[in-house]
């Protein structure tokens, strides 16, 4: 199933986005996901309560993660797309990964690992977010040579499977970072 951001030609302002009513984000949502052959249509009828949309950002860097006894992680450090669906992982993640640092090295030096370790991985994950929900809508004959040939793609070869086959080795020892 492919949950498509509706795209605008420019940004609304908040106001815009508040002021549009359950009713035309169904119809819009209805609409836009008419030609799919997935159950997102059904869903968004059946859905109890005001549907209400946002303008959602990345954000791509943070030039430091910490300063002092303070320390960035989650969605502080590096937001990402809610359409990447990535943003409760990266943060269990950095939970894991800071812990490590605490356990193994005092706080400025955990602070510096824990960067270290962590800065790459979520910068990557939240440029694919980035890339995927910036993807345009394919047109009809695009999105029915999409939905035959993905399953057979990622039946020999997985796309993703970095970001789902990472782990985090809890018993190694966290090196004390140069510099």
């Amino acid at each position: 199933m492919v949950v498509r951001q509706p795209a605008a030609g420019r940004e609304p302002a908040a106001e815009e986005v508040a002021a549009i009513s359950d009713g035309q984000w169904r119809a819009r949502l209805a609409e836009l996901h008419a030609p799919d052959r997935s159950p997102i249509a059904a869903l968004v009828e059946a859905t109890p309560g005001p549907l209400r949309g946002w303008t959602t950002y990345d954000v791509p860097t943070v030039r430091r993660w910490s300063r002092g006894r303070t320390v960035l992680v989650g969605d502080a450090a590096h937001a990402t797309s809610p359409a990447a669906g990535q943003g409760s992982s990266l943060a269990i993640e950095d939970a894991v990964v800071l812990a490590r640092c605490l356990r193994d090295l005092p706080p400025a030096d955990a602070f510096r690992a824990f960067e270290g370790l962590r800065r790459a991985r979520a910068e990557r994950v939240v440029a694919e977010g980035f890339r995927t929900s910036s993807a345009k809508s394919p047109p009809a004959v695009g999105r029915l040579v999409r939905d035959l040939v993905m399953p057979l793609v990622l039946r020999r070869r997985d796309p993703q499977a970095w970001v789902r086959d990472h782990t985090v080795d809890w018993g190694a020892p966290v090196p004390v970072p140069a510099g």
